[in-house]
């Protein structure tokens, strides 16, 4: 699980603390709790066998395997007495018949886990054109058209996606005017809805309901980076549309609520106050505005968003368009007044991840062509990261805590990146090297047979390394560290040649499902053209 996860919480107290149920765990089971933002690899990995046993994942994450490190059976969150009838009947069928099932689950295993990406495509027989043409169709196979953002229930930002829609228009002659209007919508509702906070600034991590009103409440630094990084991105497109607004904005919010006093960004704030209330901070009701705001501020909030129809609790829906500060007067009294409540009550983690602080980098690198005081928070950064996350010239995930975590692919590739466009932004030699050395440190370590392990020592060894490793939540760590391989000056002669075969590579999975692969996919072009 995760510190800003509600029900992860929720579980702790109910099942974990509960003193029958820990005792059975306790007496039957080797328990191991796992920060799945430590330990990534695991988490993905473990995700995936909970999405094909039950058709879908999330946290908390609860996972049981047999001593040889087979998944067994998993599930995400269930109440006290349930989760110790499961816990009670699979003890008593492995007492039974353990050898069975540590047949089955190694059987399921190998047919269903095995990472099959299918037959690897030589490069004659897969287009770079046509790679690009079926990912755009199958991303909007998938696209929302009318509210924005891809599928139809619960709405992420999935800036991935997103990124490569307007990397395949930038290379159009003739960009489909759907795909733009798609982009488009997509971009406003995420900053006019609620999935962003319009008191406080920072987006959300995702939204419950198909129409972007109803956020999970917690803020990570992750989607604020990227998205501010994607916004910064469609500003070059339409530099009209208050892009450029959003993105400053919200690292502004990342500056004032995830700095970390000894350098460096935070990762999350939780989704539940002190109090245990989930959201807080965020929710107001009439009476406590009536409290509050002087009754022509409170009526010109009203009509903005209707709230005295409103019963309960609700968010404060925007004072001005997107991209665009509050208009001086009326409505800058009102947002000064409800920002003066703060989002203190909110926890914070405060654990300092390599990955994620790149990403960070990224976006600040990026801002400062917008203003020049993100010039200064990048060189800050820069500087930190470099004696925050390094240990005898290693790379470490957890600033402050080298023993606890080992670092991925994912930083060693975002972090390389990160240093390499900003040491191409400020002309800094010393960040290039960096990255140079990173990204062959990160072929050394994670190509493994021509495959990329997530982590140099998976904590599930059976598993194999990924010929291609698709987009989630991020971009793939493979497309960034070939990026980073194929524009690096002075790359050692094996990595670099390693770099220019794999962006030739292509698998049956990758034709099949290229909506998961558009970065890739679109570098692959670049490359190609």
């Amino acid at each position: 699980g995760y510190f800003s996860c509600h029900w992860c919480h929720v579980m702790q107290r109910q099942s974990y603390q509960h003193a029958a149920t820990a005792e059975f765990l306790n007496q039957h089971y080797i328990s191991v709790k796992v920060d799945r933002e430590l330990d990534p690899d695991l988490d993905q990995r473990l995700i995936d066998f909970v999405e094909q046993v039950r058709g879908a994942a999330g946290w908390p994450l609860n996972v049981l395997l047999t001593p040889d490190g087979y998944p067994l059976t998993g599930f995400t969150y269930l109440p006290q007495a349930d989760f110790l009838r499961v816990l009670q009947h699979l003890n008593g069928e492995w007492q039974q018949s353990h050898p069975a099932l540590s047949a089955a689950a190694r059987d399921f295993f190998d047919s269903r886990l095995r990472h099959h990406e299918g037959e690897a495509l030589s490069a004659a027989e897969t287009s770079a054109t046509d790679l690009v043409d079926a990912f755009v169709s199958q991303a909007m196979q998938v696209a929302d058209e009318l509210q924005g953002g891809f599928g139809n229930t619960s709405k992420f930002p999935n800036v991935p996606l997103i990124d490569a829609l307007l990397d395949s228009i930038e290379r159009s002659e003739s960009p489909d005017p759907d795909v733009v209007a798609f982009i488009n919508l997509s971009l406003q509702v995420m900053a006019t809805r609620n999935l962003l906070d319009h008191v406080n600034g920072g987006f959300f991590r995702y939204a419950t309901d198909p129409d972007w009103q109803t956020p999970h409440f917690e803020k990570m630094l992750y989607d604020n980076a990227l998205l501010a990084e994607l916004y910064l991105k469609a500003h070059r497109f339409w530099p009209n549309r208050g892009y450029a607004g959003i993105a400053l904005r919200t690292l502004d919010f990342i500056e004032t609520s995830l700095k970390h006093e000894h350098g460096g960004y935070m990762s999350s704030l939780s989704a539940v106050d002190r109090d245990n209330r989930e959201g807080g901070a965020y929710l107001w009701t009439n009476e406590q505005l009536s409290v509050l705001l002087e009754p022509a501020e409170l009526e010109h909030l009203q009509q903005k968003g209707q709230l005295q129809s409103q019963p309960g609790e609700f968010l404060i829906p925007p004072l001005s368009d997107p991209g665009q500060p509050a208009k001086p007067g009326i409505e800058q009294s009102i947002l000064r007044k409800l920002q003066s409540r703060g989002i203190d009550s909110m926890p914070v983690d405060d654990k300092r991840l390599a990955s994620w602080n790149a990403m960070m980098l990224n976006a600040l690198t990026a801002a400062a062509d917008m203003d020049p005081r993100f010039t200064e928070r990048a060189q800050r950064l820069y500087e930190h990261m470099r004696d925050i996350f390094f240990d005898d010239g290693s790379l470490i995930r957890f600033a402050g805590n080298v023993d606890i975590a080992d670092a991925v692919l994912e930083d060693y590739a975002y972090t390389a990146l990160a240093f390499l466009r900003y040491g191409q932004r400020f002309a800094d030699d010393d960040a290039l090297d960096l990255a140079r050395l990173l990204c062959e440190r990160a072929h050394d370590q994670f190509l493994i047979d021509g495959r990329w392990q997530a982590k140099a020592e998976p904590l599930i060894p059976i598993m194999r390394g990924k010929w291609i490793i698709e987009d989630l939540v991020f971009d793939s760590p493979m497309t960034l560290w070939l990026q980073v391989a194929l524009t690096v000056p002075d790359l050692d002669s094996t990595a670099y040649d390693s770099a220019r075969a794999m962006l030739q590579r292509a698998t049956r999975e990758m034709q099949a499902n290229p909506y998961r692969y558009g970065s890739f996919i679109m570098l692959r072009a670049v490359g190609a053209s």
